[in-house]
């Protein structure tokens, strides 16, 4: 009950219309959780941007020795996993 609405479209649009009587509303589209991601997504590549993400940091085995000073990499790589998941979850809710 509590985790399929925020999967599908957000408590907003799905459970508030159904207490206000209008259940023609609580149709999951445009304001879907997909779209509620993008926000702090942005946000997190602002603020790793601020903090300075350096270049060069990768995963891979040559240059994952060098270490990294603060958090701007963590940041931009989360802003990423949202942006990525955002993007998954609007495929679903469109093919849906």
């Amino acid at each position: 009950f509590f985790l399929m609405p925020v999967i599908i479209g957000g408590f907003g649009n799905f459970l508030l219309p159904l207490l206000l009587g209008m259940p023609d509303l609580s149709l999951p589209r445009l304001n879907a959780l997909s779209a509620w991601l993008m926000l702090p997504s942005v946000v997190c590549f602002g603020v790793s941007l601020s903090l300075g993400s350096g270049v060069g940091w990768t995963f891979y085995p040559p240059l994952s020795s060098y270490p990294y000073t603060g958090v701007g990499v963590d940041y931009l790589m989360f802003s990423l996993h949202l942006a990525g998941l955002s993007s998954l979850l609007g495929s679903l809710n469109f093919v849906t």
